[in-house]
């Protein structure tokens, strides 16, 4: 009799409690917590906040998933970096085994240097300190639209690829070409078109 019990329990209810440790992540969840017998996944239906102290992360969502080791998946949820910078979107993933957080669905971005950045896409790359942002770029301050952009937190460069418009100097350029701009604080010094090939090569990583 018993081994025709547990496949029944699919779902095993945790009730509502402090703080927790989930794969190095710290989560506090809003209410109940539902472990998932198959699959081996905690459920926040209700959603919570999550602080991972290594890479400085902070997340609150409308609702979560764990996988304990591998990802948090979120829906509704607002993400901030240690650099400063304010993640919103309808649907956000933290790959913690690749170090990335994936956001889509109405996503928007905005730090001290790039105000109202919305993409079809986005993509903190938590380790590096880079921000990917992909189709349909555009940002509020500096005005830019761009098929892709790329953005070095450590060094507070940014590089578009075409087809770009950017309102620094009315630039604008075909597919293929890119443009550097080069932050000093929040203030933007120069743009370049056409970078160097060294540049180029830097980010093109986290173009694609």
């Amino acid at each position: 009799m018993k081994r025709f019990v547990l496949p029944l329990l699919a779902a095993l209810t945790l009730g509502a409690g402090g703080a927790v440790t989930f794969g190095g992540l710290n989560v506090t969840p809003r209410g109940t917590q539902n472990l998932n017998l198959q699959t081996g996944a905690t459920e926040l239906p209700q959603g919570g906040s999550a602080t991972d102290a290594r890479t400085g992360l902070r997340l609150s969502a409308a609702r979560m998933e764990l996988q304990p080791g591998e990802r948090l998946v979120t829906r509704t949820a607002t993400v901030t970096t240690r650099q400063g910078g304010t993640l919103r979107a309808g649907n956000v993933t933290y790959d913690l085994g690749r170090g990335t957080v994936t956001a889509s669905g109405g996503v928007t971005y905005s730090d001290a240097r790039l105000q109202g950045l919305r993409a079809e896409r986005l993509i903190l790359h938590v380790r590096t300190g880079f921000v990917s942002a992909l189709g349909g770029v555009r940002a509020r301050a500096p005005q830019l639209s761009a098929a892709a952009l790329a953005f070095d937190a450590n060094t507070s460069q940014v590089v578009l690829a075409g087809p770009y418009r950017a309102s620094a100097g009315a630039l604008g350029a075909g597919a293929g070409k890119h443009l550097l701009l080069v932050f000093g604080g929040n203030r933007l010094l120069r743009a370049t078109p056409n970078p160097d090939a060294a540049t180029v090569a830097r980010f093109a990583p986290y173009l694609k």
